[in-house]
């Protein structure tokens, strides 16, 4: 058993090098400031995440630092979000992502408030927003961004019940943050190892959105028969360049970054 020797420090020891502890004494000891040093970190990592959502001076509030968010937001929220309104007129959203993108839920729940937790049995987290305050901010960041048709119905129910004006979103230009958002939900990025070639993919239940996209930014749209889901693809190298330019403008939140 490795033995600590804990009272050289001790001016009151005159015996110091005959005064041994056993393992399972020195952890006891040890214990106390341990606990400190961990109460502290975890204070601070609240204070970070309690953050108001409304401050514009919070630094880690991106709405103080980009105006596209909002609509990176949304593209999210399209791909892997929901609101919900109950019976009893509860309202939330819920946003679930791969574990890797816990990042991007914090940023999120940093804004707004809310909480992030894993999905019991799965290998995903989830972001829940039910705080009013919270919930209704980001349902007007959102309000005019909002593409996917059943999003938009959910949208459209919150709004009638605060009697916020449901606004349509425009049609999809390059120079919009959405289509970030949306690649952060449902897209991939591949790399070819035997011949180095790039491949960028999103994956949708219907073909609606993704039509938008091959308007601004090329590729095609193929039916994925094993998932019975649309995709679409790009590969060529001018359409690579062209989505990496946007990239730079519009950046990825998620682990799609690196």
């Amino acid at each position: 058993m490795v033995k600590i020797q804990l009272k050289m420090c001790n001016p009151q020891v005159t015996k110091a090098l005959s005064s041994w502890v056993g393992t399972s004494e020195a952890i006891r000891l040890l214990y106390k400031p341990l606990c400190t040093i961990i109460k502290v970190s975890i204070y601070k990592s609240q204070s970070r995440n309690n953050r108001s959502f409304n401050n514009p001076t919070n630094p880690t509030n991106p709405k103080g630092i980009n105006k596209k968010w909002n609509q990176w937001l949304a593209g999210l929220i399209d791909g892997e979000g929901s609101f919900y309104l109950t019976k009893k007129g509860y309202e939330s959203l819920v946003i679930t992502m791969g574990l890797r993108d816990l990042h991007a839920l914090h940023i999120i729940k940093n804004v707004y408030g809310g909480s992030v937790k894993l999905v019991s049995g799965e290998k995903a987290i989830r972001y829940s927003l039910r705080h009013k305050e919270g919930f209704l901010a980001l349902v007007r960041d959102v309000n005019r961004e909002i593409r996917n048709s059943y999003r938009l119905m959910q949208l459209n129910k919150i709004c009638l019940k605060y009697d916020i004006s449901t606004v349509l979103a425009n049609k999809v230009i390059y120079s919009n943050g959405w289509l970030s958002g949306f690649l952060d939900s449902k897209g991939s990025i591949a790399i070819n190892k035997t011949t180095g070639q790039v491949s960028i993919t999103i994956t949708q239940k219907t073909k609606e959105m993704l039509e938008y996209i091959v308007e601004i930014y090329g590729g095609s749209i193929y039916i994925d028969r094993t998932s019975n889901n649309y995709k679409w693809y790009i590969s060529k190298k001018e359409n690579i360049l062209n989505f990496i330019e946007y990239i730079k403008s519009h950046p990825s939140r998620s682990m799609k970054k690196k």
